[in-house]
């Protein structure tokens, strides 16, 4: 049973299949949304096959073009304008305990452009900086991860903020890192930040 849902309403699916219950077109198509965000349209790592066959029956019922509505809805869902810096660096965010002793908050924004996120790096950077300072981190990250190509940029702060650059043998650079198809908190970046954490 281990990794063979990578959505809640995969499992969902389930459910309803095994209780021979129809799933209604309109539930259809936000069961099929709530996959197509949590897989970032079958590409973050986290999906599995189980997620996408349940998906194509879903668009199915719901009469959905996978590919051009997934993608319309992940545009949509990546407008940050009306967020705060302080806003999109608590939008999605988890403070955890890396190996017992580094004291870590791991966040993410999903854009359609780096670039447009990375024009307001600086106050972005002082709303880390108080989160540092208020929760006593060791280590603050901030992915901005690109949904379209599934690359992320890392922004870090924090007195541990090499164990990003051992982790995944890049250099900082002005607190920064481009972080190659990395897209996936749960799978790409807690573990390794864990296993390279001496």
């Amino acid at each position: 049973m281990l990794n063979l849902f990578g959505c809640t309403c995969t499992i969902l699916y389930k459910l309803f299949e095994q209780n021979n219950v129809t799933i209604p077109s309109d539930v259809a198509g936000l069961m099929l949304s709530a996959i197509i965000s949590d897989t970032l349209l079958f590409k973050s790592p986290t999906c599995t096959d189980t997620d996408k066959k349940v998906a194509e029956k879903l668009a199915k019922i719901s009469n959905t073009d996978i590919n051009s509505y997934g993608l319309a809805m992940l545009k949509a869902g990546t407008d940050l304008s009306s967020f705060s810096e302080e806003e999109l660096v608590n939008l999605d965010a988890k403070v955890v305990t890396i190996a017992d002793k580094v004291k870590a908050k791991i966040s993410q924004v999903n854009t359609a452009d780096i670039d447009d996120v990375m024009m307001r790096k600086s106050k972005l950077e002082d709303a880390m900086q108080k989160d540092v300072d208020s929760l006593n981190l060791d280590l603050d990250l901030l992915l901005i991860t690109d949904i379209i190509n599934s690359n992320s940029q890392a922004i870090v702060l924090g007195k541990n903020a090499d164990l990003v650059e051992k982790s995944y043998s890049v250099k900082l650079e002005n607190n920064t890192a481009f972080l190659k198809g990395i897209v996936s908190r749960k799978k790409q970046v807690i573990p390794v930040l864990t296993s390279n954490a001496d």
